[in-house]
């Protein structure tokens, strides 16, 4: 029960309830916002990396006018071992050293940060699941409330300096960072990683949420790619599950785990193009709409798109194959800006990555550091 202000105190208390007000419109506005604008990131996957100095990567960052930087945040590499109060960002078995640095770094440099939280560290993970050649981080959670633990410890520590913005998990249509996707019932394949992240997914969000009023939660996440024919893949249970798919079992009776944005990977598989690709295994920024189709379909009606991971490489590397010319992949940046800015739905673009390395090609720098043409276009577009 409220108490009635004593009579001097009434003044006080009338002004205090006015300073709320303001601040209550200006939270208001910000959502307003947030709404009405779509934020232009880059990612810098170096950040992510314990033996990184932030401080030269960030000001790369900055100088190319990102609006948000999207972070990998790594439960792996954060929880080494199992905390004994998971929920506080102070236990011992925390250690923020590195992410601590990210974080103040990109606030003093007046960067919006968005953190993707995932990877099972070794204490966290399902024993059942078969050793593989795929990285220990991708094996499931045991328990899915830990990961919901740890998503409350990230909020607690980070909301405070400024962080709302938040994936749950990444690509976990896919075995690199989620096992297993598929398991046998009947005698054939059928996907398993939309019921395992639905239960990850319901804990983080409630986990992010719990701890940060104001937290935004990106789920989905998923991976552009499947593969079409699950019952001939030859290495089950570790196949991709399309990204429709995906989003289709998502809604099914006793999952449907909520989430505030549906975000999605877009990389191209091919050249720009209009031609529809309605029966593909895959969803690149060419054919969004198909996926859109598919979220409107379910309990997820209406979400707004963050497209956090999304570039055009300039040589060819193992896992991304598909490469074009640094003129074309300048072409192709601002083609994708084009259809992104005209998409409603879409409120975050992130370009994947800034700059590249040996696994990687599609840097607006080279590893050389030197600009290639797109990183102008970037820089000019980001805050227009």
């Amino acid at each position: 029960m409220l108490r009635r202000p004593r009579p001097l105190a009434a003044a006080v208390v009338a002004v205090l309830a006015a300073g709320t007000a303001v601040v209550g419109v200006r939270m208001a506005d910000d959502r307003a916002d947030a709404a009405r604008t779509m934020l232009i990131g880059l990612q810098d996957d170096r950040l992510a990396q314990p033996e990184t100095d932030p401080g030269p990567r960030l000001d790369t960052l900055r100088r190319l006018n990102a609006e948000v930087v999207r972070v990998d945040l790594r439960w792996d590499l954060v929880a080494t071992r199992r905390p004994a109060q998971p929920r506080d960002p102070a236990d011992p078995a925390y250690d923020w050293t590195h992410y601590d640095r990210v974080v103040d770094g990109a606030r003093a440099r007046k960067l919006r940060l968005m953190l993707a939280v995932w990877g099972t560290p070794a204490w966290a993970a399902d024993p059942s699941v078969r050793a593989g050649s795929f990285p220990s981080f991708s094996t499931r959670p045991r328990r899915p409330a830990d990961a919901g633990d740890f998503a409350a410890a990230v909020a607690r520590r980070y909301a405070p300096r400024g962080v709302h913005m938040y994936e749950a998990w990444n690509e976990p249509n896919i075995p690199l960072f989620l096992r297993p996707q598929y398991r046998r019932q009947g005698g054939r394949w059928v996907p398993d990683s939309p019921r395992t992240y639905s239960r990850i997914l319901k804990a983080m969000y409630a986990g992010f949420h719990g701890a940060d009023r104001r937290a935004q939660v990106g789920g989905g996440v998923t991976a552009p790619a499947g593969d079409r024919d699950p019952q001939s893949c030859p290495v089950q249970p570790d196949c991709r599950v399309p990204p429709r798919t995906f989003v289709r079992l998502l809604g099914a009776r006793g999952l449907r785990p909520p989430m505030d944005v549906y975000a999605h990977h877009p990389y191209p598989l091919r050249p720009p193009t209009d031609r529809n690709f309605a029966g593909a295994s895959y969803v690149d920024l060419y054919n969004l709409s198909a996926l859109t189709r598919e979220v409107d379909r379910t309990y997820l009606r209406g979400k707004p798109l963050w497209l956090t991971e999304f570039g055009i490489g300039t040589r060819r590397v193992a896992q991304y194959p598909f490469f074009r010319t640094e003129a074309q992949q300048r072409s192709g940046l601002v083609d994708a800006l084009r259809r992104v800015r005209a998409n409603p739905r879409v409120r975050v673009f992130v370009w994947y990555l800034v700059q590249d390395h040996r696994d990687w090609a599609s840097g607006l720098v080279d590893e050389r550091g030197r600009d290639k043409p797109a990183a102008a276009v970037f820089r000019r577009e980001a805050r227009r």
